[in-house]
């Protein structure tokens, strides 16, 4: 495969992806109980925040929101039912953002040996594109559910 049919690949697969996510829109992502779930690996915010420095990079990545979609930019108020929508679509973000990913292997698949240097190079390009995409929903996800479960506990 040549470098126009890899690009061409991936832009397919990435817009599969964000199909696949943003289609079933009654299908939820949000979970109150999140002790046993895939999302929580990393949680400890020390890890982000020192280790990474996201703080100092996170809102240089740009936002892509399809006209009436949900902004994810900054939070707009803390009514309990805006924050479960926000949680809900940085899981979506994440999945979108993890399946986007998953096409690296299929990179190294359709390229022959000859082509492994052009694998690479692609397949950088997915996860350096997509990595730190997930990074921020996680990040961003474990702050704003402490804030909607003070919320909650608050009106109780």
């Amino acid at each position: 495969m040549n470098f126009f049919y890899n690009i061409i690949f991936v832009t397919v697969w990435h817009y599969l992806s964000f199909r696949i996510v943003v289609l079933p829109d009654s299908l939820t992502f949000y979970r109150e109980d999140t002790k046993n779930d895939f999302f929580t690996l990393l949680k400890k915010e020390k890890f982000y925040e020192r280790i990474l420095k996201i703080k100092k990079w996170k809102d240089k990545i740009p936002q892509f929101v399809v006209k009436g979609g949900f902004s994810k930019n900054k939070i707009q108020n803390l009514n309990l039912g805006y924050l479960k929508k926000f949680i809900a679509e940085t899981y979506r973000a994440e999945i979108d953002h993890l399946l986007c990913c998953f096409s690296v292997p299929f990179l190294f698949f359709f390229n022959s040996l000859k082509n492994l240097k052009l694998s690479c190079i692609i397949s950088g390009l997915v996860i350096i594109g997509n990595l730190p995409c997930v990074l921020i929903q996680r990040y961003n996800r474990f702050r704003i559910r402490r804030i909607y479960l003070k919320l909650k506990n608050k009106k109780r």
